[in-house]
């Protein structure tokens, strides 16, 4: 009971960061639809601030109303009405969001309204590095698919062996649970097992 415990709360743990990982990752790719849109609406002459705001309400039609990006388009236009600066609004989405295209672009957006630069061209080449690295993961994760699914089905191999034989032979086990040794010699089975588990995560993690 308590290696089940100890199993499930690592499982809650890593789910929990898979999810905020995916989170991330959509967020990620909105915002890089965000910048284009940005870029276009730059290009028909409007202020950087406008082309923010009109960018964001086109949001809606490819993510709908309860989308993290559009909520946030929304947050900028509200704060842009009462006059907070745009590299605050974006510093502070990037410091809430921690996803670290939008954290670098808040950065070199600010530094490059302070130095007077040329924001249009800075936006442009901004949406070009996010869509680079996002092309660039998608085919890591294409190509690593197969051996993500091998890994997944490795891991759930030992619970289905320990299920089958507890099912058809269910005084196999007894002697492994029911003694100091026994214990001692599954804990550490345990053990092994969840670091192998951790390995191969951290094989088929590739951050770009």
């Amino acid at each position: 009971m308590p290696a089940g415990i100890v199993c499930m709360f690592l499982f809650c743990r890593w789910k929990r960061k898979e999810l905020c990982k995916m989170r991330k990752q959509k967020l990620e790719q909105q915002f890089r639809d965000w910048l284009e849109g940005v870029s276009h609406h730059l290009e028909t002459g409007c202020s950087v601030e406008n082309a923010f705001v009109r960018a964001g309400k086109e949001l809606e039609l490819l993510y709908g109303g309860e989308s993290d990006i559009l909520r946030e388009a929304r947050s900028m236009e509200h704060l842009l009405a009462n006059n907070v600066p745009l590299e605050k609004v974006l510093s502070d989405f990037a410091e809430r969001s921690q996803v670290s295209d939008i954290c670098h672009f808040a950065d070199v957006f600010a530094i490059g309204k302070r130095s007077g630069g040329n924001l249009r061209e800075l936006i442009g080449d901004s949406c070009e590095i996010i869509a680079m690295r996002t092309d660039t993961e998608r085919e890591i994760r294409t190509l690593l698919h197969g051996k993500i699914m091998e890994q997944k089905v490795m891991c759930l191999i030992p619970f289905g062996i320990i299920f089958y034989i507890s099912i058809s032979s269910p005084d196999y086990f007894a002697p492994l649970y029911h003694n100091p040794a026994g214990i001692c010699v599954m804990t550490l089975c345990l053990t092994v097992y969840l670091f192998s588990v951790w390995l191969s995560l951290w094989i088929i993690h590739i951050e770009v």
